[in-house]
C-alpha cells in the first residue's frame, strides 16, 4: 500500500488547499494535462515535417516510394512515429474523459 501513501502525500496539499476538491479530481486533471502537453509535443514534429518538406505526411510518402534518400527514409519513420504516437495519446485522452471503448 506504499503506492497509495506516495499517491494521497501529492495530492493531499492541492485538495487542502483548495485547488481541488478532492484526490479523484486533482489526479484526473493532471494526467490530463499531462496527455495534453504530450500531444502538443508530437504535433510540433508533425508540423515541423511538414514545413521542412512542404506537404503532408501522405504526400511525402508517395513522392518518396522507391526512391527514398537515406535521410528522407529517417524523416519518414521519425514523421510516421510522431502521427502514431499523437494518435495513441489522443486515444489516451479520450479514453481518460469518456472511458475506455475497449
Amino acid at each position: 500500500m506504499l503506492e497509495q501513501e506516495v499517491v494521497d502525500n501529492l495530492l493531499r496539499p492541492l485538495v487542502q488547499s483548495g485547488v481541488y476538491k478532492d484526490e479523484v479530481s486533482a489526479l484526473r486533471d493532471i494526467i490530463l494535462d499531462y496527455i495534453d502537453r504530450k500531444k502538443r509535443d508530437y504535433d510540433e514534429v508533425i508540423a515541423s515535417f511538414g514545413e521542412k518538406y512542404k506537404k503532408d505526411f501522405a504526400a511525402f510518402t508517395k513522392e518518396i516510394k522507391n526512391s527514398a534518400t537515406l535521410e528522407a527514409e529517417d524523416d519518414w519513420m521519425e514523421w510516421q512515429g510522431a502521427i502514431e504516437m499523437r494518435k495513441g495519446w489522443q486515444e489516451a485522452y479520450r479514453d481518460s474523459i469518456y472511458g475506455s471503448t475497449v
